[in-house]
This record gives C-alpha cells, sequence and structure tokens, in this order.
C-alpha cells in the first residue's frame, strides 16, 4: 500500500489499527513473566504434609500476571476466541492442559496422596506454562510489542549465558543453595540461576544461538552486530563447561535446518563460534580447558572406552527398557496413562529420559496423540510465518523453526518440553519463544482482507498513519 512515496506494510497497518482501536494493553507484565522464568532460584523453604518445597518469583509472576490479564475484558475477549481457534497450535495447547488435569486424579487411583503436594505444584507451573501462548496472542498485537519481547527473550538468555560464563572461569560462585548443589554435585556445571540440572542451560544456549544467529542477519548497527555475535559466542562455549552431550545433540538437527531454510550465510557465523570456542579454550589457561576436558572425559571419553558406543546411551535405554516391560505388564496403562507425574509408581524412575515415552506413559495413547499434534501444528504455524512478508517477522520465525529443529532431537533424551522439577521454567520459556514467533501470523491475518482492499485502492491518508506502529 502506498502514502505517496511511503510504503505501507501490513505490520504497519495493524500497528494502526490496533492504536486506533482503544484496546491497548500494556505487554509490560507479560514481560515481567517472562523475566521470572530466568530466575529459577528459592526464596525460601517451607515445609507442608511432611514434604518439603521452595518459594520461587515465578510462581508468584504467574499468578499475579495471570490475574491481571484475565480481569481485562479486551484479554478475555481475545482469548474466547483463541479458545474457538482451530488453526493454531494454542488449541493442543488448551487439550493438554486438560489432560493433564484428569490424569491428576488418576495419579491418585494408582498411588494415593502421598506425592500430592509436588504433583499439584508441578501441575500449577506446567500448565501456566502452556497457558502462556494464550497471553501472548492476546496481548501481543504490534510490531513494536512483538520485537520488544522477542529481543528481551534473546537477551535475557545472553544475561544468564553471560553470568555463567563467568562462573565457568571462576570468576562467579554457584548461586544455588547447598541443599541444591548436593542434589545435582555430579553435574558441577555452571548454570546461573537456571535449574542446577545442566540440561536447562544446554537448552537455553541452544536457543539462544539459533534465535541469535537470526538477530544477527535482522538488525543493522554495526555495534548491535558485535554485541549480539559476542553473546551467540559466549552462549555457544557455556555447555562446554558441562560437558553436555543433550546440547551437541541439538545441533545434530540446527545446523541442517539452517541448510533447509536456505540460510547459507549463517554457517558463517557458526563457524566463527566454532573457531572462537576453539581459540578461547587454548588460551584461556590450564584450569579452564582442564575443566572442560575433564567434563568430556566423563561424560563421552570414559563410557567409551568402557562399554563403547553403548556406553553414550546405556543410561538410557536401561529406563526404556524398563517402560516396555512396565507397559507389556500394566497394559492398561496406554488407556489411562500412569497419571501425572506418576511414572515412578510403574518404572521406579521419576522420568522416561524421552519427552515422548513421558507423555505417553503419564497421559496414554490420547495424550501422545494430543503432543505430537501439537508439535506438528507448530512446525506448519512456524513455516506459514515464515511467507509473512516481513523481513523481521519472517526471520524470527526461521531461526525460531531451526531451535525447534534441535529442541526435538534433545526430546529423545530427555523431557525438555514437560513438567518435570528439574527442567524448572524450561517449559515456560519455551512456551513464550513458539508463541512470540508465531503470533504475528495470528494479529496479520485479522487485517489482511481490509489491508489488501485498501491496498487496491491506494485509499489510506498520510496524516492518519504518522504513529502507525
Amino acid at each position: 500500500m502506498a502514502l505517496g512515496s511511503k510504503q505501507v506494510s501490513l505490520a504497519q497497518y495493524v500497528g494502526y489499527k490496533y492504536l486506533k482501536s482503544n484496546r491497548v494493553i500494556s505487554v509490560l507484565p507479560l514481560a515481567i513473566l517472562m523475566i521470572s522464568f530466568f530466575y529459577c532460584l528459592p526464596l525460601g523453604r517451607f515445609s507442608l504434609g511432611g514434604f518439603d518445597s521452595d518459594f520461587r518469583v515465578f510462581d508468584f509472576a504467574i499468578f499475579f500476571v495471570f490475574l491481571y490479564y484475565l480481569s481485562n475484558q479486551n484479554v478475555t475477549r481475545e482469548i474466547n476466541h483463541l479458545l474457538a481457534s482451530r488453526p493454531w497450535f494454542l488449541r493442543w495447547l488448551k487439550i493438554l492442559s486438560i489432560l493433564i488435569l484428569i490424569s491428576i486424579l488418576i495419579s491418585l487411583l494408582y498411588s494415593g496422596t502421598s506425592f500430592i503436594l509436588p504433583r499439584l505444584i508441578r501441575a500449577y507451573r506446567f500448565i501456566a506454562y502452556l497457558l502462556v501462548p494464550f497471553l501472548t496472542f492476546a496481548v501481543v498485537r504490534r510490531k513494536s510489542d512483538y520485537l520488544v519481547l522477542y529481543n528481551l527473550l534473546f537477551w535475557l538468555m545472553a544475561g544468564v549465558g553471560g553470568i555463567a560464563f563467568l562462573q565457568g572461569l571462576g570468576f562467579l560462585p554457584n548461586f544455588w543453595p547447598e541443599y541444591w548443589r548436593v542434589m545435582y554435585s555430579e553435574n558441577d556445571a555452571p548454570v546461573a540461576t537456571l535449574s542446577p540440572h545442566h540440561k536447562h542451560m544446554g537448552v537455553i544456549m541452544l536457543v539462544g544461538v539459533c534465535i541469535g544467529i537470526g538477530y544477527l542477519l535482522r538488525v543493522r548497527s554495526l555495534w548491535l552486530k558485535v554485541m549480539i555475535a559476542v553473546a551467540c559466542l559466549v552462549m555457544f562455549t557455556v555447555p562446554l563447561f558441562a560437558g553436555t552431550r543433550t546440547y551437541l545433540l541439538g545441533f545434530v538437527g540446527v545446523l541442517p535446518a539452517i541448510l533447509l531454510i536456505g540460510r547459507g550465510q549463517a554457517i558463517v557465523p557458526i563457524a566463527l563460534m566454532v573457531l572462537g570456542s576453539i581459540v578461547f579454550l587454548s588460551y584461556s589457561g590450564d584450569s579452564v580447558s582442564s575443566r572442560v576436558e575433564k567434563k568430556f572425559d566423563e561424560r563421552v571419553t570414559a563410557r567409551y572406552e568402557k562399554l563403547g558406543y553403548e556406553g553414550l546411551y546405556r543410561e538410557r535405554t536401561v529406563i526404556y527398557m524398563d517402560i516396555f516391560q512396565a507397559i507389556t505388564k500394566s497394559p492398561y496403562i496406554l488407556i489411562t496413562g500412569t497419571g501425572y507425574q506418576n511414572i515412578f509408581k510403574f518404572i521406579g524412575a521419576n522420568g522416561a529420559h524421552n519427552n515422548y515415552l513421558q507423555a505417553l506413559m503419564e497421559l496414554g495413547l490420547l495424550g501422545f496423540f494430543v503432543f505430537i499434534s501439537f508439535l506438528v501444528i507448530l512446525w506448519k504455524n512456524l513455516h506459514k510465518t515464515f511467507t509473512v512478508k516481513d523481513r523481521d517477522i519472517s526471520l524470527n520465525a526461521q531461526y525460531t523453526w531451526v531451535a525447534l529443529c534441535g529442541i526435538l532431537l534433545t526430546m529423545f533424551v530427555g523431557e525438555t518440553f514437560w513438567g518435570q522439577a528439574a527442567m524448572f521454567t524450561l517449559a515456560g520459556q519455551l512456551s513464550f519463544l513458539f508463541s512470540l514467533a508465531v503470533s504475528p501470523l495470528y494479529w496479520l491475518k485479522r487485517y489482511e482482507n481490509q489491508y489488501m482492499k485498501l491496498s487496491s485502492k491506494n485509499s489510506l491518508v498520510e496524516e492518519n498513519t504518522k504513529n502507525i506502529l
């Protein structure tokens, strides 16, 4: 659509219509919720019903942010529209949330009330993570808000990466209380303010590198490019301090995905990150290089030398065999599931170490179908967002999809997108990522027909669109 010599995009037109509607909703509470997901450290400890747990800032943020938005008629009106919509991955998150509530009752049937408090706390958090996309779609309705939140997500990842990097160098201590460090003492990983389990940091660094490359390609400022490049290099290096195999497995999906979207120029930043990490480890001193070598020996070399290739995956396959035996012994769990966070009752382990099997075991075949449907529709929604004729939106969607390709592989060896206690807010962070990347397709679609009619008539006047963004 032309405005004299100025071209108005669909995204700009939608921003204009949104401002004119007098229904503008602040994204600040949503930003606060996102920030809270990056601070998993306990605020204090409490004991109730024979169980010990911690107060966490994101628990309070979830309650107050959801309360704030759900008391806003404009938000609830939009959420009602979303609940009735079929094309979006949100539909399957809604069904998944309902199944989790039902599965709590099934877990009570199989195991009684012995673990009810931790189960309810985890369900509260996980369902909130699943519902985050509803808030994102309902609240983020113009490009400026969208970019603020998407960029904030990257810099939060870069921030925890920077803290963990300094921890890996020995300049900062581990922030977690002693009782948590004892529980995860075998990891001894720099995790900043994320979960004490190294996988949380590994997945977030993987995602940060992916969306960081897209960020690097879409900005024009040289200084900003340099800052993003340094942040990506740091995030690429941090998981090496923990020797996390999950992180490396994720890149098996990331690299082909980058080539598939035809972004050959992205290979250069990745090559530079690899080279930069090698140079850093070579000249960082014995204390740093020896730590990385030690972790690699513990988690890869020693296992390979002792058991061959089987040593790299044996700890997982033992659990997978236990799952097979549990299904053989109690085939009815394929229908009912074990109940939410009740897999221990049947296999003697807290997790399946496989996101797909975890969904199958806890929610049965129906829950597995819903979980896979969510992933399939998310994949399609991201691909559809590729086609949006806006460079920023399209690039963000492309590199979110690249990150998703890596995430899907990590799900084969752990519960990346689930309610496991060890992963804390990881599912919530990924929910923000996925919903932000796809949300432009939703709010652009609302005004697309009107925009096309006006575009053909060239009837939008410049004075009414001065503040179009």
